[in-house]
């Protein structure tokens, strides 16, 4: 749109200089000229078909001296190229039409200052658009960072919250432990002595007030366990843990997804954790796949295990018989949540399993 402005901008001026000399019905004539060799120049953006147009119009100039006054409209696509030397060439068709026409000097004067202008425009249009480039590139370079710090600031607070998460469930887990060691043994130390009080005590009241204590005694015991069981349970997370297994698999690419809303008993979790690791296990030692997809997925009446790799050479076509220990220990952990597997090959290695849900406690 600039150099488009400029063109606007020299044309008129040098049609009015020209008007001012030769205001005739011929004056149409290197007016069209003109537009045309501007327009294929315009349009035309390599140099030999440019260079062309210019020795037209040199050529144009000794028939038509009236082309002059336009002069400044073909040099304008030379202006400020390394192909600038070209414009030399039209010095010696400019002197032949000052000789052939009768422009006066200060007409001529008027002319000169026009293609000085038009120097002045050409240069002034490059630097704008060489600084319109730079900004567009600072600006994409601003965007791009932009992202990238969007993207770091994500990852930075989602390890934020895995790393709390973490802790937490550290923290669980050394409470748990501290009371089973603690209180846990000095309670069954407890039961333990007023049992044997009770036995060799003779007087029926206080072998009385001693099972009393001793029923007490086990209750606390009783709901101690119930909560250290508890405590245990919701110390696993599982998503947590898969999460890191995928993580932690660096044998070829693996996409993980995770949809589940309830929680896992504590022997499903560990059932599915140990099916994950030994799926993961025989992909490094079996297979020979580029990307492994593993999803987890909650419908309404049962949940979805989907283990799928593009591996190609392993045989699923054997029985549960003819499969190593870690995969029938895969199905006897799938049977004892009431839920069924199957293994096909079907574009890759697929394990598929399903339970319901009534066995997620």
């Amino acid at each position: 749109m600039e150099i488009l402005i400029d063109y606007i901008i020299l044309f008129f001026c040098s049609t009015i200089l020209m008007l001012t000399v030769s205001y005739s019905a011929t004056a149409i004539i290197p007016i069209c000229i003109a537009i045309i060799l501007v327009c294929m120049s315009i349009y035309f953006d390599k140099f030999p078909i440019r260079l062309l147009l210019y020795f037209t119009f040199c050529v144009l100039s000794l028939v038509y001296p009236q082309l002059m006054f336009y002069s400044s409209l073909i040099l304008y696509s030379f202006f400020n190229t390394p192909y600038m030397y070209v414009c030399l060439l039209y010095c010696g068709v400019f002197n032949y039409n000052y000789n052939h026409t009768d422009v006066g000097v200060f007409k001529m004067v008027i002319l000169i200052f026009i293609i000085v202008m038009s120097y002045i425009l050409k240069y002034r249009t490059n630097k704008y658009l060489d600084e319109r480039e730079h900004f567009q590139k600072v600006r994409e370079s601003l965007d791009t960072n932009y992202s990238k710090l969007n993207v770091i600031n994500h990852e930075l607070l989602e390890k934020q919250d895995y790393e709390i998460t973490n802790a937490t469930l550290n923290e669980r887990n050394r409470i748990a432990r501290e009371i089973h060691d603690s209180v846990g043994h000095i309670l069954s130390s407890s039961i333990l002595q007023i049992a044997a009080l009770t036995s060799i005590t003779k007087d029926e009241t206080t072998k009385e007030y001693l099972q009393n204590i001793n029923k007490t005694l086990t209750d606390g015991m009783n709901s101690i366990r119930s909560s250290i069981h508890n405590i245990h349970n919701e110390s696993i997370d599982l998503n947590l843990k898969l999460k890191e297994l995928t993580d932690g698999f660096d044998f070829c690419k693996i996409e993980y997804s995770y949809d589940i809303q309830d929680d896992f008993s504590i022997k499903a979790k560990y059932a599915i954790i140990f099916i994950i690791k030994e799926a993961l296990t025989n992909i490094i030692k079996h297979s020979n796949a580029t990307l492994v997809k593993i999803s987890i997925i909650q419908n309404p009446a049962f949940y979805k295990i989907d283990i799928h790799d593009n591996g190609t050479n392993i045989n699923a076509t054997q029985t549960k018989k003819s499969q190593g220990m870690g995969t029938i220990s895969i199905y006897d952990r799938i049977s004892s949540l009431n839920g069924t597997i199957n293994i096909t090959k079907t574009d890759g290695y697929r394990i598929y399993i399903t339970f319901p849900i009534d066995n997620k406690n």
